[in-house]
């Protein structure tokens, strides 16, 4: 009897016998685990996205240099004031201002704000804020202000309230300029108060 040996059911690509290679258990070991870390990978970026979506959502912090721009522009009034420069101070004022000083008639327009300062500012003006709001292109102040007495007149103090708005070419200007005096140390003539003792 002749034994003739039987073939293997397993064909290979060339069709010799299909035997397991090392180089194929490896490549399939690191396919195996590039799937398993996918969708932990997923769900990081998932993460990500939801905080920066939770970021853009929530309201913008204080716009630190208008902020900074305006109180700049309060310097500036101040100096101005003190240094009786009826021309720089007007400067602030948009073109279609109101200037509301107490017992007096609305001012119109720089032109007319200017000739009200040229009749006179004090020296020693002090100026704090209490509120300072903006939002985007318009803004508002509310501070009290305090002048030192003179040989003429007595200490004055008192409240104000600025508003202003960004001009085209970035600058902020005052578009109203309102204040009071608290009433006890201010002097007033026949015409109300004097420019001089009502400066905000």
């Amino acid at each position: 009897m002749i034994c003739v040996p039987q073939k293997s059911s397993l064909k290979g690509k060339n069709g010799g016998p299909d035997l397991p290679t090392h180089g194929n258990t490896r490549n399939s070991s690191k396919n195996d685990a590039k799937m398993t870390a996918s969708p932990r990978f997923r769900f990081l970026l998932g993460v990500l996205a939801a905080t920066l979506a939770g970021c853009a959502s929530r309201p913008p912090a204080p716009d630190a240099v208008s902020r900074g721009a305006i109180e700049a522009t309060v310097g500036r009034y101040v100096a101005a004031s003190n240094e009786g420069d009826a021309d720089a101070l007007a400067e602030l004022y948009a073109d279609d201002a109101l200037l509301l000083p107490p017992d007096h008639e609305p001012i119109r327009g720089r032109d007319s704000i200017v000739e009200f300062w040229r009749e006179g500012t004090d020296e020693g003006l002090e100026v704090s804020t209490l509120r300072l709001e903006v939002n985007g292109d318009v803004a508002y102040l509310v501070g009290r202000y305090r002048l030192p007495p003179t040989e003429e007149e007595a200490a004055d103090s008192g409240q104000y309230v600025l508003c202003l708005k960004r001009q085209d070419d970035g600058a902020w200007k005052l578009t109203a300029d309102i204040w009071n005096g608290s009433g006890g140390s201010d002097e007033r003539g026949p015409d109300g108060d004097s420019p001089g003792t009502a400066i905000s």
